[in-house]
């Protein structure tokens, strides 16, 4: 009788939660799949396509420079990672000074929103007026200042660090808090054993932070593929289509062609890659959570 009031209990709490999931996620999905189907103008009478948006999309000459320059940028996630990871261990050590200053200093840039950080490296790499040109030519190394943006490779991997070094205090914080919540007695008796830092680091620090790495590579990688507004700001999807990753790519179809159905076409592929690239990590996650219980 107790288990069956739990279960209903249950029910009456998943009911909010499964109608929100239901107007804003599935529904939503559901009538974009739809609009793939169909030329749907902005202005006009949607018209039956079949399968054309799909093709066209797949045999376009930017099919594989979107999704090599959504390759490059889902590196930033790694470059986050590694960031993140130094910075906790460092913070975590005993004898640093002024934590909570650090800490600030560290999350200045998550805190503020995307379209500012971006605009302010448009401005520091701008090859006549950035610092940063200005003091490459004053140290020798470069002669003449470099025009980031107007090559392909350059602005690819511009857009890719400068959202690592936007987005890497999220990792940074997930992970202090998991390293703090280690017992110190598990570092006093692999002292006593003999171990060294890096053995400390693999058999004591590593499996004990292992989950909260994979949760935020997941989180992280799942939002870097969605965000449009930074690599938006700093290349507008140029040149050509050298850095529209997916959701750019989306936005150009969306909002600048006025072409929806094509637009939903990329949402549906966006889905779709990062699904494919979160899958192993979730499996992983799902095993590990399997062996602590």
């Amino acid at each position: 009788m107790l288990l069956d009031q739990e279960k209903r209990l249950v029910i009456v709490f998943l009911i909010p939660t499964s109608l929100f999931m239901l107007l804003l996620l599935w529904i939503p999905f559901i009538q974009g799949f739809w609009m793939s189907f169909h030329l749907w103008p902005f202005m006009g009478e949607p018209k039956w396509k079949g399968f054309d948006n799909y093709y066209n999309f797949i045999t376009a000459d930017y099919f594989w420079d979107s999704i090599k320059a959504t390759i490059i940028y889902s590196f930033s996630t790694a470059f986050q990672l590694l960031i993140a990871l130094v910075a906790a261990l460092v913070m975590n050590q005993p004898f640093i000074p002024f934590k909570s200053l650090w800490r600030g200093i560290m999350i200045v840039s998550y805190a503020m929103p995307p379209v500012v950080v971006g605009g302010i490296w448009l401005f520091l790499l701008d090859p006549g007026l950035g610092m940063i040109p200005y003091y490459l030519m004053e140290l020798g190394i470069i002669d003449e200042p470099i025009w980031w943006f107007s090559e392909g490779v350059w602005a690819r991997w511009i857009i890719t660090f400068v959202a690592s070094w936007t987005f890497w205090p999220f990792m940074f914080l997930i992970i202090l808090s998991s390293l703090q919540a280690i017992p110190k007695e598990y570092y006093e008796l692999a002292e006593i054993y003999g171990a060294n830092y890096f053995q400390r680091f693999l058999t004591v620090t590593f499996p004990r932070i292992k989950s909260a790495i994979l949760i935020v590579i997941i989180l992280r990688l799942a939002f870097n593929l969605a965000k449009i507004e930074q690599p938006f700001t700093l290349t507008g999807g140029g040149p050509g289509y050298d850095t529209s990753v997916l959701s750019i790519l989306m936005y150009r179809f969306a909002f600048m062609s006025g072409d929806f159905g094509m637009a939903f076409t990329v949402g549906l592929f966006l889905v779709l890659f990062t699904g494919v690239l979160l899958l192993p990590f979730g499996f992983i996650y799902h095993k590990n959570l399997n062996n602590r219980f």
